[in-house]
C-alpha cells in the first residue's frame, strides 16, 4: 500500500476506535499506526544540487549552440561553395539544433527539480507538524488511557493531525509523480543518440533526427519520432546486402534531408524496399519542397502553435487549407458509426507516409487535381469504411455490411490497433478497462510512455449520446493531445482524463462524451 493509503487506514481507525473502557487504548494503537508510516522520502538539498548542475550544463550547451550557428550561417558559407558547403551547413545546423534541444531539456529538468525540491520541503514540514501533534496527543492520553471522556475529546485533534500527514503525503506523491512524468518525457528527446547507434553514419543520423516539417518549433514536430528512428535502424540492420544498398542509394539521391527523412519513415512503418522505391519515385520530383512533402505525407493533427496547451479550444484539421467540405469537417468519419476505424486510421497515417500518399494523391501525385480535397476526402472515407468492415468481422459481427449501428467491440478495437498502429510501431496492443479514476490514473503512466515514443493510444469514452472512440497522439507535460474522428483535435489535461471531464473544452461538442472507459495500450 502507498503511504497515503496506510495513513488513511490509520485515520479510519482513529475516527472509529470503538467504545467502552478500552476506547483510549484502541485510539493509542491507531495513533501508533499513523506514526509508524514514514514521512515523505527524499532530500530537497540533494535535488537542488542536481538542478544546479543541470542549469550550469545548459549554459554551456547554449554557448556551444550559438557558436556553431554562427559558423553555419556566416563563416562556413564564405569558406566553401556548392553542394559541399550546403551539406556541411546542414550538418552543423543540425548539431547546433541538437545542442539547443539539449540546453532547453536541461533547463526544463532544472526548473522541475527545483519545483520538486520546494514541494518536497513543504510536504516534509507539513508532515512534521502532523507528527508533532500526534505525538503530543499520544503523550497526553498515555497517562489517562482509561479516561473515556479524555479519549473521546482526543479523537478530533488526532483526526486533524493524521489528516495533516495525509495532505503532506499526497502533495509529495503528486509532485514526485509530476516530476517523474516530465523527466520521462524529456528523456524521450534523446533522439540523435538513438539514431546514431546503428549502421548509419553518426553525422547523417544527426541531420535525419533533427528534420522537422514546415513550421516545426525548436523541440517538436519532428518528421521521425524516436521510436521510428529505432525501428528504421533495426529494419536496415537485418536487411540483405542488396536491399541495404538499394535503400542507401535512395537516401543518397534525396533532394533534401526532409525527403530522406520520409524515406526512413517509410522504412520504419514496415514497408518493403520495392514499396519504398515506388514511394521514392513518386515524391522525388517534390523532394526539395518541404511544404508539399508535409501536406501530402503527414495528416495535419497538430493544433495551432498559439493553442498548444489550450484546454478550451478544439482545432479543425485541415487538408490543403480546407477545413469543411460538404458540410462536414475534412477528416470527419461521416455518417457511419465507424469512429474506431476512423481514429485508428488517421493515427496510423501519422506514422505511415506511404499510405498517406495513396490517400492524398491516389498514388498519382503529378496528375493535376488528383490531390484535391474532394478526392482526398473520398479516399479517406473509403479507407474508414474498409477498416470498419474488417474490425466488425474481427469482432465476430457477421451482419450484412455496412452495419451502421453495430459499431466495433473490444476484439475489433484491438485488431485495428494492431493492424494500423502495431505494424508501424513494433508494438502489440491490448484492451485495458478504465472503469474507475484509479484505473485511469494507472493508465496515464502507460499512455505517457507510449505517446512519448510516438505510439498513439486509442481510447473509448461514453456519455449521454452513447460510446465513442478517440485517440491520444501526443502530450505536452500534463496535457494530452486528443484527435476526435469528427475532424478536430484538442489538448486536455491528465486530470480531465482521469476524472471524466473529457469534454471540458468541447471536444465532443454537445454530446459530452466525458468518461473514458477503455483504452488500447501498447504492451
Amino acid at each position: 500500500m502507498s503511504k497515503v493509503a496506510d495513513l488513511q487506514k490509520a485515520q479510519q481507525a482513529i475516527t472509529h476506535p470503538g467504545s467502552g473502557l478500552f476506547l483510549g487504548v484502541e485510539l493509542l494503537g491507531a495513533i501508533d499506526k499513523a506514526l509508524a508510516v514514514p514521512g515523505p522520502a527524499g532530500n530537497p538539498g540533494t535535488i537542488r544540487e542536481r538542478a544546479k548542475e543541470y542549469a550550469e550544463t545548459a549554459k554551456a550547451y547554449a554557448k556551444a549552440s550559438t557558436d556553431l550557428g554562427s559558423v553555419a550561417d556566416k563563416e562556413l558559407p564564405n569558406a566553401w561553395t556548392g553542394s559541399v558547403a550546403q551539406n556541411a551547413t546542414q550538418s552543423i545546423k543540425a548539431l547546433a539544433n541538437e545542442l539547443t534541444v539539449s540546453q532547453k531539456t536541461l533547463e526544463q529538468a532544472s526548473t522541475q527539480l527545483n519545483a520538486w525540491a520546494d514541494a518536497l520541503e513543504a510536504a516534509r514540514n507539513t508532515d512534521a507538524q502532523g507528527i508533532t501533534a500526534l505525538e503530543n496527543i499520544q503523550k497526553s492520553l498515555g497517562h489517562d488511557a482509561f479516561d473515556v471522556g479524555k479519549a473521546i475529546a482526543a479523537i478530533d485533534p488526532a483526526n486533524t493531525a493524521v489528516g495533516t500527514r495525509i495532505a503532506a503525503a499526497q502533495a509529495a506523491e503528486s509532485s514526485g509523480t509530476r516530476t517523474a512524468s516530465l523527466l520521462n518525457q524529456l528523456a524521450a528527446k534523446a533522439r540523435t543518440e538513438r539514431a546514431g547507434q546503428g549502421t548509419v553514419d553518426p553525422l547523417a543520423a544527426l541531420v535525419m533526427a533533427n528534420e522537422k516539417g514546415p513550421g516545426g518549433n525548436e523541440d517538436g514536430d519532428y518528421i521521425l519520432s524516436a521510436n521510428q528512428l529505432d525501428r528504421a535502424e533495426q529494419a536496415l540492420s537485418v536487411m540483405g546486402g542488396a536491399d541495404q544498398l538499394a535503400f542507401q542509394q535512395l537516401v543518397s539521391g534525396a533532394k533534401s534531408p526532409e525527403e530522406a527523412a520520409y524515406l526512413w519513415k517509410a522504412l520504419a512503418a514496415g514497408h518493403s524496399i520495392p514499396d519504398i522505391q515506388q514511394f521514392a519515385a513518386q515524391i522525388h520530383p517534390h523532394g526539395d519542397d518541404p511544404v508539399w512533402l508535409s501536406d501530402h505525407l503527414v495528416p495535419a493533427l497538430g493544433s495551432d502553435p498559439a493553442q498548444q496547451e489550450s484546454t478550451t479550444s478544439q482545432v479543425g484539421l485541415t487538408y490543403k487549407g480546407t477545413v469543411i467540405l460538404g458540410n462536414r469537417q475534412i477528416y470527419d468519419q461521416g455518417g457511419y458509426n465507424d469512429c474506431v476505424a476512423a481514429s485508428t486510421v488517421v493515427a496510423g497515417l501519422k506514422l505511415d507516409p506511404v499510405t498517406m500518399l495513396q490517400v492524398t494523391t491516389g498514388n498519382m501525385p503529378d496528375v493535376p487535381g488528383a490531390d484535391s480535397p474532394q478526392y482526398f476526402q473520398q479516399r479517406l472515407q473509403q479507407l474508414y469504411l474498409g477498416q470498419y468492415k474488417q474490425g466488425q468481422l474481427a469482432n465476430g459481427n457477421e451482419k450484412v455490411y455496412p452495419d451502421d449501428t453495430g459499431g466495433i467491440g473490444p476484439k475489433g478495437n484491438t485488431f485495428l490497433a494492431d493492424q494500423n498502429l502495431g505494424k508501424a510501431t513494433g508494438s502489440t496492443y491490448e484492451y485495458v478497462n478504465l472503469s474507475t479514476d484509479d484505473d485511469r490514473r494507472t493508465a496515464v503512466a502507460r499512455i505517457e510512455k507510449a505517446v512519448d515514443e510516438g505510439k498513439p493510444v486509442p481510447f473509448c469514452t461514453t456519455g449521454k449520446a452513447g460510446a465513442h472512440q478517440m485517440v491520444i497522439v501526443a502530450r505536452d507535460g500534463d496535457r494530452l493531445q486528443v484527435y476526435n474522428p469528427w475532424g478536430h483535435s484538442e489538448w486536455v489535461t491528465e486530470d480531465q482524463f482521469i476524472h471524466s471531464q473529457m469534454n471540458a473544452g468541447g471536444i465532443t461538442n454537445d454530446e459530452e462524451m466525458n468518461t473514458p472507459y477503455g483504452a488500447e495500450l501498447p504492451k
